[in-house]
Formats: structure tokens, C-alpha cells, sequence
């Protein structure tokens, strides 16, 4: 019984926040532009806070660690090209690459921050920074690339103004100013500090509850193909992670966090660029909301034996 009591402690918080943020959604005594503004809140401002005093105070010996980096890449990456190629023998160029995109893309700003942190602590910060910068500098512009109707040079053009867009946000600029202050051993003022912690504090809770708000407004549309998705991610992904740890001969902490990472459901962004390309809309959005409601389970599951295995 204790063991089951360990393995569901970090997660029924979790749970809990986001039944919140989907009741005030449902009751309606918060709207659509409510999530669209708390998701602007995190994602421009509370998590690049965090992120950048917790890569400002993270040993530089760990942030050169090039064999978790590309791990990490190879993880994200891999079932990316995988799920993309497999997806344009039987559907539209679009279609798969929403579909990869769904499939590869974990939820590490929305759920990885707040679970991690209570199972690992602010170390922690490091994987989900190397899992978001990837996201965004390799696959986000990738996406956005396949998704354009262009060929060729229009194309190229394209990823270079994609990925010149995600340096210009703070939740890629932060923690990079972060990286380039500890590679150069500069100490941030303790007060100056404070006040940036003070603000990334809030990351865990608001996410959750913004997370819980944005799915209340999904419509769960089950199909084979959203199953599908949902499996695909919570489930596959985490086995493809722990391959490639193996692999790569990487134990304790890191690979516990890359593995976790990886079994989280899909990002609530992946809806976001299905519905800017109106294709894949209601697979996208029913995948997200699956996969979360699965994880439930599935990512209680990856708890207990990630602990066993690493």
C-alpha cells in the first residue's frame, strides 16, 4: 500500500490543480482569453524567470554535459522523424507533421515543471531546460517549415526566420542568459536573485491550473487515430527514451528526468499550430486531452519504475 501511496504522491496534487483550472473553465467563471492570458503569463514571463535563475546557479560542469544534450535531441528528435516519415506513406505532408509533432513534443512547461520539482527538486531545471530548447530550436521551426505550402529555398528561409522567432523569446533567451552567466562565474546579488525566484515560483501552480482551463474548452473526439497518438506518447516515447539512456550510458538523477520527461502527454502547443494550419484540429486537441486524463495512470507507471530502472 505504501508503495502505491509513493508512486500516486507526486501526481494527485497534480490532478488536483488541473480539476481546478477545468471546473473554473466548465463553470464558466473563467474564458478562453483567461487561458490565453495565463498561458502568456508562464510562458513569457513566470517560467522564463525560473528557468533563468535555475540555470544561473546550475554548475557549469552540468551544463557542458554533451552526452545528455544529445540524448536528449536523439529522444525528441528521433520519434519525431519517425512518426513524419511513417505518417507521409499514407497522409498529407500537414497531416503527418502535426501528427510527429503531437507524438514527440512532451509538456515540459505545463506538467514537467510542477511534477519534477517535487520528485527532484530545482536541480531539475536543467532537463527541462535541454528538453525545451530543443523543442524549440530544432523541432518547433522544423514544424513550422513542413507545415508552409513553400518548396525548396522558401523553405530554408523559413526555418531560419522560425528559429530566429524562438531565440527572440524568453523562454529560449532567459535561460540562455542564465548558461552565459554561470559559464562565466558571475553571481547574481542575492536580492536581485530573490526577486527573480519570487516570480518563477508561481510556475508550477498557475501552468496546472492553466493547463486545466485550456482543456476545458477541448471536445474529446475518441478515434483510433487519437488513441493512437495517445499511446504513442505515454508509452512508446518513455520506452525510446530509456533505450537510448542505456545507450548512452547516463544513470541517477538525469536519466530519471529525461525518462519522466519523455512520458509526459503531449504539448498543449501542438493544438496552438494545428488550429493556426486549420488542419488536424480535432486529432490534436483530443490527443492532448487523452494523453493527459491517461497520464494519469500511465505516468504513475513511469514513477515507479524509473526508479527501478535507473
Amino acid at each position: 500500500m505504501s508503495v502505491v501511496a509513493n508512486v500516486l504522491a507526486p501526481v494527485i496534487p497534480v490532478a488536483i490543480v488541473i480539476g481546478l483550472g477545468y471546473l473554473a473553465g466548465r463553470l464558466r467563471r473563467m474564458t478562453r482569453q483567461d487561458s490565453q492570458l495565463i498561458s502568456r503569463l508562464v510562458l513569457e514571463w513566470v517560467f522564463p524567470a525560473m528557468l533563468f535563475c535555475g540555470m544561473a546557479g546550475t554548475p557549469r560542469a552540468k551544463l557542458l554535459d554533451g552526452a545528455f544534450i544529445a540524448c536528449a535531441l536523439l529522444c525528441l528528435m528521433g520519434l519525431y522523424l519517425v512518426v513524419l516519415l511513417a505518417g507521409l506513406r499514407a497522409s498529407d505532408r500537414r497531416v503527418a507533421t502535426l501528427r510527429a509533432f503531437v507524438c514527440a513534443f512532451p509538456d515540459a512547461a505545463f506538467m514537467g515543471i510542477p511534477i519534477l520539482s517535487m520528485l527532484f527538486g530545482p536541480s531539475s531545471l536543467y532537463s527541462v531546460l535541454v528538453v525545451n530548447l530543443v523543442s524549440s530550436l530544432v523541432m518547433i521551426p522544423l514544424t513550422a517549415v513542413l507545415l508552409e505550402r513553400g518548396a525548396g529555398d522558401d523553405r530554408l528561409a523559413a526555418f531560419g526566420r522560425a528559429v530566429a522567432i524562438s531565440v527572440r523569446r524568453p523562454l529560449v533567451w532567459a535561460p540562455l542568459a542564465g548558461i552565459a552567466l554561470s559559464l562565466a562565474g558571475i553571481a547574481m546579488p542575492a536580492a536581485v536573485s530573490a526577486g527573480f525566484t519570487m516570480l518563477g515560483s508561481a510556475t508550477p501552480g498557475v501552468s496546472l491550473f492553466g493547463l486545466g482551463l485550456i482543456m476545458s474548452g477541448v471536445s474529446l473526439r475518441l478515434s483510433r487515430e487519437v488513441l493512437v497518438n495517445a499511446v504513442v506518447k505515454n508509452l512508446v516515447h518513455p520506452v525510446l527514451a530509456m533505450g537510448l539512456l542505456w545507450l548512452f550510458g547516463i544513470h541517477g538523477a538525469l536519466a530519471r528526468e529525461l525518462f519522466l520527461l519523455a512520458a509526459l502527454p503531449s504539448a498543449t502547443m501542438t493544438a496552438m499550430f494545428a488550429s493556426e494550419a486549420q488542419v488536424y484540429e480535432a486529432e490534436a486537441s483530443g490527443s492532448i486531452l487523452l494523453g493527459t486524463v491517461l497520464s494519469l495512470v500511465s505516468f504513475s507507471l513511469a514513477i515507479h519504475f524509473c526508479a527501478m530502472l535507473f
